[in-house]
């Protein structure tokens, strides 16, 4: 029985201490870039640009929970008759970060809404380290929430490249955003697993180990 409180307690020691370091941040638009890429097709930004916009209203929300209201001032709109033509926003994080979650605000009706992204993930040397493919669901209405996706993210990302399609040849949205935690220099090149840090619990946890194989020896195996 003592055994069994033993592990017990060492693996919440670890789960305690690997979550305590981990904590995920908000990308908002002081920390990365953007812009627009040169796959995207031929076509019309109708007013997105309007009044001196400019593509960054792609990351303006302030936080993951931020409401986006959709306006002519404050949403995306991209138009194209290229058969599998669509919008191209690369992404510059200007830092290496294991992203978490992937969030959308998009709009509100099947007509003009995003139906597919393609996102693709590189590190600083612009090596690709991992993909990923999304149908994001409609927009809320009226106020516009975003919808958050879990991500088992590629490790040592610094550059994201983002291409939106619509099935009628429309791509309408408010936002992309990302939440990240700081990569570890320490970590392996994706796509390898992701250490956990265990800084605060170390010395605590090899002594339970010890005292575990004590008693094992003591007990006959």
């Amino acid at each position: 029985m003592l055994i069994r409180y033993l592990t017990s307690a060492v693996f919440a020691l670890a789960a305690f201490s690997g979550s305590a370091m981990a904590v995920p941040i908000y990308l908002e638009q002081s920390l990365i870039d953007v812009s627009v890429g040169d796959r995207t097709s031929e076509g019309s930004f109708n007013n997105t640009f309007s009044g001196g916009a400019t593509i960054d209203k792609t990351i303006d929300a302030p936080s993951a929970d931020a409401t986006e209201f959709h306006t002519q001032a404050t949403h995306i709109w991209f138009s194209t008759g290229v058969p599998g033509g669509g919008l191209e926003l690369d992404f510059d994080l200007n830092d290496d970060y294991d992203i978490t979650t992937l969030h959308f605000w998009n709009y509100t009706g099947e007509t003009y809404d995003v139906d597919n992204i393609d996102f693709d993930f590189f590190n600083e040397t612009m090596e690709r380290v991992g993909g990923l493919s999304i149908m994001p669901d409609l927009g809320s209405s009226p106020g516009i929430r975003a919808q958050d996706i879990p991500l088992a993210a590629p490790l040592n990302v610094r550059f994201v490249s983002a291409f939106l399609t619509g099935s009628n040849g429309q791509v309408d949205f408010q936002n992309i955003g990302f939440s990240a935690e700081l990569s570890d220099p320490t970590t392996p090149p994706a796509p390898g697993p992701a250490p956990v840090p265990l800084p605060g619990g170390l010395p605590l946890l090899g002594v339970a180990l010890l005292g575990l194989a004590a008693l094992r020896r003591r007990s006959g195996g």
